[in-house]
Protein backbone atom coordinates (compact mmCIF):
# COMPACT_ATOMS: atom_id res chain seq x y z
CA UNK A 1 0.00 0.00 0.00
CA UNK A 2 1.09 3.56 -0.72
CA UNK A 3 1.34 5.91 2.25
CA UNK A 4 0.78 9.68 2.18
CA UNK A 5 2.20 12.13 4.68
CA UNK A 6 2.60 15.90 4.77
CA UNK A 7 6.05 17.27 5.56
CA UNK A 8 7.43 20.76 6.17
CA UNK A 9 10.65 20.92 4.14
CA UNK A 10 11.68 24.46 5.07
CA UNK A 11 10.51 28.00 5.63
CA UNK A 12 10.28 31.14 3.51
CA UNK A 13 11.99 34.48 4.05
CA UNK A 14 9.00 35.56 6.16
CA UNK A 15 8.93 32.32 8.13
CA UNK A 16 6.04 30.59 6.39
CA UNK A 17 6.14 26.82 6.05
CA UNK A 18 7.03 25.22 2.72
CA UNK A 19 5.02 22.03 2.63
CA UNK A 20 5.46 18.81 0.67
CA UNK A 21 3.23 15.79 0.22
CA UNK A 22 5.17 12.52 0.26
CA UNK A 23 3.81 9.30 -1.19
CA UNK A 24 5.72 6.17 -0.24
CA UNK A 25 5.05 3.52 -2.92
CA UNK A 26 4.29 -0.17 -2.53
CA UNK A 27 7.40 -2.29 -2.02
CA UNK A 28 7.41 -3.57 -5.62
CA UNK A 29 7.77 -0.01 -6.97
CA UNK A 30 10.54 1.22 -4.69
CA UNK A 31 13.34 0.39 -7.10
CA UNK A 32 12.20 3.20 -9.42
CA UNK A 33 14.03 6.52 -9.00
CA UNK A 34 12.12 8.97 -6.79
CA UNK A 35 10.20 11.83 -8.39
CA UNK A 36 9.85 15.42 -7.24
CA UNK A 37 7.20 17.77 -8.65
CA UNK A 38 7.02 21.41 -7.60
CA UNK A 39 5.07 24.52 -8.50
CA UNK A 40 4.78 28.24 -7.74
CA UNK A 41 8.50 28.92 -7.59
CA UNK A 42 7.29 32.20 -9.07
CA UNK A 43 4.60 33.80 -6.96
CA UNK A 44 2.61 35.08 -9.93
CA UNK A 45 2.12 31.52 -11.22
CA UNK A 46 -0.32 30.35 -8.56
CA UNK A 47 -2.16 28.17 -11.10
CA UNK A 48 0.72 25.71 -10.74
CA UNK A 49 0.07 25.37 -7.01
CA UNK A 50 -3.56 24.53 -7.65
CA UNK A 51 -2.65 21.92 -10.25
CA UNK A 52 -0.25 20.09 -7.96
CA UNK A 53 -2.67 20.24 -5.02
CA UNK A 54 -5.25 18.55 -7.23
CA UNK A 55 -2.73 15.95 -8.33
CA UNK A 56 -1.85 15.18 -4.71
CA UNK A 57 -5.54 14.74 -3.91
CA UNK A 58 -5.99 12.34 -6.82
CA UNK A 59 -2.99 10.27 -5.79
CA UNK A 60 -4.70 9.41 -2.51
CA UNK A 61 -7.21 7.28 -4.42
CA UNK A 62 -4.79 6.15 -7.16
CA UNK A 63 -1.33 6.03 -5.57
CA UNK A 64 1.80 6.68 -7.65
CA UNK A 65 4.07 3.91 -8.83
CA UNK A 66 7.24 5.35 -7.33
CA UNK A 67 8.45 7.34 -4.33
CA UNK A 68 6.89 10.75 -5.01
CA UNK A 69 7.34 14.18 -3.46
CA UNK A 70 5.01 17.03 -4.42
CA UNK A 71 5.72 20.62 -3.35
CA UNK A 72 2.73 22.60 -4.62
CA UNK A 73 4.07 26.00 -3.57
CA UNK A 74 7.75 26.85 -3.18
CA UNK A 75 7.41 30.64 -3.09
CA UNK A 76 4.67 30.99 -0.49
CA UNK A 77 5.46 34.63 0.27
CA UNK A 78 5.40 35.53 -3.42
CA UNK A 79 2.06 33.81 -4.02
CA UNK A 80 0.44 35.65 -1.13
CA UNK A 81 1.90 38.96 -2.34
CA UNK A 82 1.17 38.28 -6.01
CA UNK A 83 4.81 38.84 -6.97
CA UNK A 84 7.10 36.77 -9.19
CA UNK A 85 10.03 37.09 -6.78
CA UNK A 86 10.26 36.10 -3.13
CA UNK A 87 10.15 38.49 -0.17
CA UNK A 88 13.82 39.41 -0.77
CA UNK A 89 12.92 40.32 -4.37
CA UNK A 90 14.96 37.37 -5.67
CA UNK A 91 13.87 35.29 -8.64
CA UNK A 92 14.21 31.83 -7.12
CA UNK A 93 14.62 30.25 -10.54
CA UNK A 94 17.83 32.23 -11.01
CA UNK A 95 19.19 31.43 -7.53
CA UNK A 96 20.40 27.85 -8.05
CA UNK A 97 24.12 27.09 -7.92
CA UNK A 98 24.87 26.42 -11.55
CA UNK A 99 28.08 27.49 -13.25
CA UNK A 100 26.11 30.25 -14.99
CA UNK A 101 24.66 31.76 -11.79
CA UNK A 102 24.59 35.57 -11.87
CA UNK A 103 25.49 35.91 -15.56
CA UNK A 104 23.43 37.28 -18.45
CA UNK A 105 21.09 39.06 -16.08
CA UNK A 106 17.76 40.29 -17.40
CA UNK A 107 15.88 43.16 -15.70
CA UNK A 108 13.81 41.87 -12.80
CA UNK A 109 15.43 38.43 -12.76
CA UNK A 110 17.46 39.07 -9.61
CA UNK A 111 19.65 36.01 -8.81
CA UNK A 112 20.36 36.89 -5.16
CA UNK A 113 23.59 38.04 -3.56
CA UNK A 114 25.02 34.52 -3.75
CA UNK A 115 23.94 31.23 -5.28
CA UNK A 116 21.38 29.40 -3.14
CA UNK A 117 21.32 32.12 -0.49
CA UNK A 118 17.50 32.04 -0.33
CA UNK A 119 15.69 29.75 2.13
CA UNK A 120 13.17 28.57 -0.46
CA UNK A 121 15.95 27.48 -2.82
CA UNK A 122 17.76 25.80 0.06
CA UNK A 123 14.64 23.81 0.94
CA UNK A 124 14.34 22.35 -2.57
CA UNK A 125 18.07 21.62 -2.81
CA UNK A 126 18.07 19.86 0.57
CA UNK A 127 15.03 17.79 -0.37
CA UNK A 128 16.67 16.58 -3.59
CA UNK A 129 19.88 15.74 -1.75
CA UNK A 130 18.02 13.88 0.98
CA UNK A 131 15.72 11.87 -1.29
CA UNK A 132 18.01 11.31 -4.27
CA UNK A 133 15.17 12.33 -6.59
CA UNK A 134 16.17 11.88 -10.22
CA UNK A 135 12.89 12.65 -12.01
CA UNK A 136 12.37 16.38 -11.45
CA UNK A 137 9.20 18.06 -12.72
CA UNK A 138 8.73 21.82 -12.56
CA UNK A 139 5.37 23.43 -13.31
CA UNK A 140 5.40 27.02 -14.58
CA UNK A 141 3.11 29.50 -16.36
CA UNK A 142 2.35 31.19 -18.80
CA UNK A 143 3.59 29.52 -21.96
CA UNK A 144 2.07 26.37 -23.42
CA UNK A 145 4.86 23.85 -23.93
CA UNK A 146 6.89 21.00 -22.49
CA UNK A 147 10.52 21.95 -21.96
CA UNK A 148 13.31 19.57 -20.97
CA UNK A 149 16.89 19.55 -19.71
CA UNK A 150 19.49 16.85 -19.16
CA UNK A 151 18.03 13.38 -19.45
CA UNK A 152 14.44 14.62 -19.72
CA UNK A 153 13.92 14.44 -23.48
CA UNK A 154 12.27 10.97 -23.72
CA UNK A 155 9.90 11.78 -20.86
CA UNK A 156 9.09 15.19 -22.38
CA UNK A 157 7.91 13.54 -25.59
CA UNK A 158 5.83 11.01 -23.64
CA UNK A 159 4.16 13.83 -21.73
CA UNK A 160 3.55 15.89 -24.86
CA UNK A 161 1.59 13.00 -26.34
CA UNK A 162 -0.67 13.06 -23.29
CA UNK A 163 -1.30 16.80 -23.04
CA UNK A 164 -1.01 17.96 -26.64
CA UNK A 165 1.63 20.57 -25.88
CA UNK A 166 4.65 21.07 -28.18
CA UNK A 167 8.09 19.98 -26.96
CA UNK A 168 10.67 22.76 -26.87
CA UNK A 169 14.34 22.23 -26.03
CA UNK A 170 15.07 25.93 -25.58
CA UNK A 171 13.04 28.59 -23.78
CA UNK A 172 14.31 31.17 -26.25
CA UNK A 173 16.28 33.20 -23.72
CA UNK A 174 19.15 32.57 -21.27
CA UNK A 175 18.29 30.94 -17.92
CA UNK A 176 21.45 31.28 -15.79
CA UNK A 177 21.14 29.88 -12.30
CA UNK A 178 17.90 28.08 -13.11
CA UNK A 179 16.73 24.78 -11.67
CA UNK A 180 16.94 23.15 -15.10
CA UNK A 181 20.47 24.39 -15.67
CA UNK A 182 21.77 22.97 -12.38
CA UNK A 183 19.96 19.65 -12.29
CA UNK A 184 19.41 18.99 -15.98
CA UNK A 185 22.23 20.52 -17.97
CA UNK A 186 24.94 20.10 -15.35
CA UNK A 187 23.86 16.98 -13.42
CA UNK A 188 22.02 15.22 -16.27
CA UNK A 189 19.00 14.38 -14.17
CA UNK A 190 15.62 13.86 -15.81
CA UNK A 191 14.28 17.43 -15.74
CA UNK A 192 11.01 18.39 -17.43
CA UNK A 193 9.15 21.69 -17.19
CA UNK A 194 5.44 22.06 -17.84
CA UNK A 195 4.69 25.57 -19.09
CA UNK A 196 0.94 26.05 -18.77
CA UNK A 197 -1.46 28.92 -19.49
CA UNK A 198 -2.95 30.80 -16.57
CA UNK A 199 -6.00 29.04 -15.20
CA UNK A 200 -9.08 30.37 -16.98
CA UNK A 201 -12.75 29.81 -16.38
CA UNK A 202 -12.51 26.51 -18.26
CA UNK A 203 -9.58 25.31 -16.10
CA UNK A 204 -7.86 24.29 -19.29
CA UNK A 205 -4.35 24.00 -17.83
CA UNK A 206 -5.47 21.31 -15.39
CA UNK A 207 -7.63 19.37 -17.81
CA UNK A 208 -4.88 19.46 -20.46
CA UNK A 209 -2.14 18.26 -18.14
CA UNK A 210 -3.92 15.99 -15.69
CA UNK A 211 -3.07 12.72 -17.44
CA UNK A 212 0.49 13.80 -18.22
CA UNK A 213 1.17 14.77 -14.61
CA UNK A 214 0.02 11.35 -13.46
CA UNK A 215 2.28 9.75 -16.07
CA UNK A 216 5.28 11.44 -14.41
CA UNK A 217 4.83 9.35 -11.28
CA UNK A 218 3.50 6.16 -12.88
CA UNK A 219 5.87 5.54 -15.79
CA UNK A 220 8.40 2.79 -15.01
CA UNK A 221 12.06 3.77 -15.09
Amino acid sequence: MSHRREVVIGHTVLGRSIEAVHFTPPSYARERPPALLFGAIHGDEAVTQLMLERLADELVERPPGRDTWIVPCVNVDGVLAGTRNNANDVDLNRNFASASWGTQRRPGYHPGKAAEDQPETQAIVALIERTGAHRLIAVHATYRMINWDGGGEPLAHELAERCGYPVERDMGYPTPGSFGTKYGVEQQREVVTFEVPYLGVDERAWTDCRTALRWCVDLPA
